[in-house]
């Protein structure tokens, strides 16, 4: 009876169609059926593509990198270079080219599935996706779907048969994202701008590479794996460590070459072997560089790892040039002084003063979800017997609010909790942030001996560092039309070493600020009277 009444629903379903709607219909598939068996890619030597396209053919022909890269069958590969060097179009010539190396297993067809990845869905849509929609936007029969999650499904010839390549546009915006990950089961992933992605993300896509086609379905070996690129990054970040420092096995990273090179004058001319560079106005580079910054010609127009920050910073005046070094050997015969930041997320800092007057920031102390008993204990108070053996704490300055405590037991104030430990330490003479921003620039812009009084250790205080290099902002405020920030810096993870150099800083610069500001009394030397005395 089910069956029946099915049936029955059916013919009346066809019967209130008209037959003009039937007949669009099968046009429409007779059309796709046509596309399907039109070529709609050839391949060229050395990895090239030609793409049909209207008006005209689009042809990929990659650069040395690019060879090298598409050669390369590692489980995990990554390009890094500098802006404008073509990465993401190679990334997905790429997806096509491994699309089109499957095996036939889908009814004579070959079929895989990928993933395109970026860290938000404006991103993803106004970088990625058109990205990819430049090139092969118009190959084969494409089919589009938005909701829950957007896909596009191509189905083309690359005159050796029928492909079908399914790709998964996927954000990550919130940390819920993270979760869609697990129920993929993939070919390959594409990440766009693997810097901006969490660690996590490329850990979860590992384990969902190489499910699509299974073994059951697919007798054949095929390659899978995850492609990525990305602008350099500083040598504190997750990506750097990965690929550089610690480097693991399937995994590989390609530089592309610079964007400038240096003149016999020293000055900034384009590179004619730069990637893409014929697709580049010839002063692409040339025009990028001018009035930037040392660390932003490094990063984005030469592809050199370095660090660039994009709000307003805290300390315009901070040349990382100038003002730090790899690093500072501590000077065991002076003594140390401390600056503390308390919350969950605590942080010491330690410098010294040469006889001279120069202020190093020797070595830093962090740590996450600690309280500072266990801080100060586990971390801190090791970490200076080890590091400064000898050397006497002199001025110990702390987050004033520290002094808030039990009125009747002074160890539950933080401050106090520092003092029954043994290291004496008062508050700062004042949490307001305009005097402590200063009390850093004083020493930021004076110079001992022609050389700068401020210095900062690479290597001792990494964190530290990239405050003053990006981390350490005004936060934009989004009003349109207008350029605006907040009055006071952003609290990140970086902020809080910063807070404990400027209560540092302002126990040693204030007293100095004040008599320089103080009025000088002078004497007259055309004075008569004076000139008998």
């Amino acid at each position: 009876m089910a069956r029946a009444r099915t049936a029955n629903a059916m013919c009346v379903l066809l019967m209130s169609r008209s037959l003009s709607d039937l007949r669009k219909e099968i046009e429409t598939i007779k059309e796709s059926l046509l596309r399907v068996n039109d070529q709609h890619l050839t391949h060229k030597e050395g990895f090239g593509l030609e793409i049909k396209s209207s008006p005209q053919n689009k042809i990929y022909m990659p650069t040395p990198t690019g060879h090298a890269f598409h050669a390369n069958d590692e489980f995990v590969k990554m390009i890094v270079g500098p802006y404008g060097s073509g990465k993401s179009t190679m990334c997905c010539q790429e997806i096509v080219m491994r699309a089109c190396a499957m095996p036939y297993w889908k009814g004579n067809r070959r079929r895989s599935k990928w993933a395109l990845v970026r860290n938000t869905s404006g991103e993803l849509e106004s970088t990625t996706l058109q990205t990819w929609l430049s090139w092969f936007g118009e190959m084969g029969d494409v089919v589009k779907r938005k909701k829950p999650i957007m896909i596009y499904e191509h189905t083309f010839n690359d005159g050796e048969g029928i492909v079908e390549l399914e790709l998964i546009f996927l954000a990550l915006d919130r940390e819920d994202d993270l979760r869609k990950i697990r129920s993929l089961e993939l070919t390959g992933c594409y990440i766009n701008e693997l810097s901006e992605v969490p660690q996590g993300a490329l850990s979860h896509f590992k384990g969902r590479i190489g499910r699509y086609p299974s073994k059951a379905f697919c007798k054949d070996p095929y390659w899978s794996g995850i492609i990525a690129d990305s602008n350099p990054t500083d040598h504190d970040h997750w990506l750097y460590k990965g690929f550089e420092e610690k480097s693991q096995p399937g995994h590989q990273i390609f530089h592309q070459p610079p964007g400038l090179l240096k003149d016999d004058n020293d000055a900034w001319v384009r590179n004619p072997d730069a990637d893409n560079a014929n697709n580049l106005p010839n002063d692409y580079y040339v025009r990028m560089s001018q009035g930037q910054t040392q660390d932003f010609i490094k990063v984005f127009c030469l592809g050199e790892y370095g660090s660039v920050g994009f709000g307003k910073k805290v300390y315009p005046e901070y040349n990382d040039d100038l003002h730090s070094v790899e690093y500072i050997e501590p000077d065991h015969m002076s003594p140390i002084h401390l600056g503390w930041d308390f919350g969950l997320t605590p942080a010491c800092v330690v410098v010294q003063f040469t006889s001279r007057g120069q202020f190093k920031i020797v070595k830093e102390y962090t740590a996450e979800d600690m309280g500072i008993k266990t801080f100060a204990e586990s971390i801190v108070l090791p970490g200076l017997q080890s590091d400064f053996r000898g050397c006497k704490i002199g001025v110990s300055v702390a987050d004033p609010a520290g002094l808030q405590r039990d009125q009747i037991m002074e160890e539950l104030s933080a401050i106090g909790v520092l003092n029954t430990l043994g290291i004496v330490t008062q508050g700062a003479r004042t949490n307001d942030i305009e005097p402590r921003i200063g009390s850093v620039r004083y020493f930021m812009n004076m110079l001992v001996d022609g050389r700068p009084a401020f210095l900062v250790s690479r290597k001792g205080a990494p964190l530290t560092r990239r405050g003053f290099v990006k981390d350490y902002c005004y936060k934009r405020v989004n009003v349109p039309g207008e350029e605006r920030y907040r009055d006071t810096p952003d609290k990140n993870m970086a902020s809080h070493p910063q807070d404990a150099i400027q209560y540092i800083a302002l126990e040693f610069a204030a007293d100095r600020i004040s008599e320089e500001k103080r009025p000088k009394s002078t004497v007259n030397m055309f004075n008569p009277t004076f000139r008998y005395l």
